[in-house]
This record gives structure tokens, sequence and C-alpha cells, in this order.
């Protein structure tokens, strides 16, 4: 039958190619994970830098709408931000573990980690708070911890989106295309997701 052959040759090639792509794959993925170590190696000997310049986040209590309260929840929340006024704080999203060591030095990874760890309970921290803020009504100090929030480079999508809500809602939609130009140089992983979401807001 003549349709055997030329099915075998297709079947022989098709098997050549996917031969040919795992091999290169992993001869890539050899080299990828050999530069990997190399890099890791060489930031694991890295000698310790000054890091006292950094662009450490001072946290601006007199900026935000703090106040007395018998509220558990708020009154939780305002005291973990004061709490981290005191402590360091440096956004380092998107730096990788190696490539800090590499800049840093090995021996400064236990306080930049801390550092980070702060960022983090920081703008998760502000967005909490602002929720809890927008929930009661108080919708322009929402937006004062929510614009603070943007000031320090969160990365927290429903940050963004809640303060696009906002602006549209206290008649101030101008300021959504500034919010974009801001997200627009997050070094962050879910950049775009914030941008479609701020760009399909009713």
């Amino acid at each position: 039958m003549p349709g055997i052959p030329l099915i075998f040759i297709s079947i022989v090639m098709l098997s050549l190619l996917l031969s040919l792509y795992i091999s290169r794959s992993g001869q890539k993925s050899k080299m990828d994970s050999r530069a990997f170590w190399e890099k890791e190696s060489r930031s694991n000997s890295t000698r310790k830098a000054d890091i006292s310049n950094l662009d450490y986040i001072k946290i601006s209590l007199s900026r935000l709408p703090l106040v007395d309260t018998t509220d558990d929840e708020l009154h939780n929340i305002q005291e973990a931000i004061r709490e981290l006024a005191e402590k360091p704080i440096l956004n380092l999203t998107g730096i990788s573990n190696t490539d800090l060591k590499l800049k840093y030095g090995a021996a400064n990874m236990t306080f930049l980690s801390e550092c980070d760890s702060n960022y983090t309970l920081l703008v998760r921290s502000l967005y909490k708070w602002a929720s809890y803020l927008n929930e009661h009504n108080l919708k322009k100090e929402a937006v004062s911890v929510l614009e603070y929030a943007v000031e320090c480079k969160t990365d927290i999508s429903k940050n963004y989106i809640l303060l696009a809500a906002l602006y549209k809602e206290i008649g101030e939609d101008e300021k959504i295309n500034d919010l974009l130009l801001t997200v627009m140089t997050l070094q962050s992983l879910t950049k775009d997701s914030i941008i479609t979401a701020l760009k399909e807001l009713p």
C-alpha cells in the first residue's frame, strides 16, 4: 500500500525531531544549571558590602490617618504600622537572593531578609488598613493609606485596583492615569496583570 511508507517516514522524522529537541533542551538545562551554581558559588564568596546608604523606607507616621480607637482590629493594624516604623525596611521585590549576595555579600543576607520581610508586612498591613477604612466609609482616609502604599512600590494588585475604584468614587478619575504610569515602573511579576485590571475598570 503506497500510503504506508509515507506514514512510516513521517513517524521516523517526527521521532528524530523530538529526539533532537529533547537533546538540545537537556543540554540547555545543564548549561543553565551550571551557570546558576557558578553564580551561586561566586555570590557566597562575595565580601560584605556597606549597605548603610540603601534606599530604606522610613515610615512617616504623620502622613497616615492614625487615630485613637477602641476597635481591636483597627488598633492592631495601627500598632503594626507603628512597630514597623522602628524597623529597617527595604523593597527588594524582583531581586533574587543570589543577586543580593553578589551585590552586598552573603554576610548581609540575614539582615536584608529581615528588611524584606518587614517590607512585605508593611504593604500587607497598609492594604488591610485601607480595606478597613473603606468598609467603614472613610474613603479619603483609605485613599491616603493606599497612596502611601503605592509610594512604597507595593506589588499587591488589590491595592491599585481599590485605589483606582476609590478615585472614581470620589471624582478623581484623572489620577488613574498617573497610577498606571507608576505601575509600569514596578519590578514585579504582577505588573502586567495590575495594568490589565486597571484598564478594565468600569
